[in-house]
C-alpha cells in the first residue's frame, strides 16, 4: 500500500477514535440495551416527555453506533480490496477503492466536526458581532468582508443565518 493511502488510513482510524471517545464507545452497547429496556416499559408511555426523551436518547446512540461501525466497516472493505487488487495486479481496483478511501476520509472528518459540535448548548443560537473599531472606511470594508466570509462558511455548512 501505498505512503499517501496509509496516510488516509490512519487519518480515518484518528477520526474513528475520536468518534468512539466522544459517543462513550465501551458503555455504548450497555446503554442501547438499557434504553431498550425502558422502552419496553409499559409505564413509560404514561409519560410522554419523558418517553420522547427516551427514545431521542436512544435513536441518537443508535446513529453514532452505526456510523461508527459503518465508517468501520467500510475502511476495512476498502483496505481488504486495495490489498487485493495490488496481489492481482489490478491497478484499475485499487484506484477506485483509493478514491473510495479519500470519500471516506472526508465523511469520517465531517462526522468527527459534529461529535466535535455536540455538547449540551451546541444546538443553541449564536451571535457574531463584528466591529471594525476606529479604524475608517478601510477597517469597515475588512468587517465586512469578515462577515460575509462567516456567512458564506456557515451557508455552505448548513447553518441557518439571519
Amino acid at each position: 500500500m501505498r505512503a499517501e493511502t496509509q496516510n488516509i488510513v490512519a487519518e480515518i482510524e484518528k477520526s474513528l477514535e475520536l468518534l468512539k471517545q466522544r459517543s462513550g464507545w465501551e458503555t455504548a452497547q450497555h446503554r442501547l440495551e438499557e434504553f431498550n429496556a425502558m422502552s419496553e416499559d409499559p409505564d413509560l408511555w404514561s409519560d410522554p416527555e419523558r418517553a420522547q426523551k427516551l427514545m431521542r436518547d436512544r435513536q441518537r446512540l443508535v446513529d453514532q453506533i452505526d456510523t461508527i461501525r459503518g465508517i468501520e466497516n467500510e475502511l476495512a472493505d476498502q483496505v481488504g480490496l486495495i490489498e487485493l487488487g495490488e496481489a492481482e495486479g489490478d491497478d484499475e481496483v485499487v484506484a477506485e477503492a483509493e478514491a473510495a478511501l479519500k470519500e471516506l476520509k472526508e465523511r469520517a472528518a465531517q462526522k468527527e466536526l459534529e461529535a466535535l459540535l455536540d455538547g449540551e448548548a451546541d444546538a443553541n443560537d449564536t451571535f457574531l458581532e463584528i466591529h471594525s473599531g476606529a479604524g475608517g472606511t478601510e477597517s469597515c470594508d475588512w468587517a465586512a468582508m469578515l462577515a460575509r466570509m462567516y456567512v458564506r462558511w456557515a451557508e455552505a455548512h448548513g447553518y441557518k443565518v439571519e
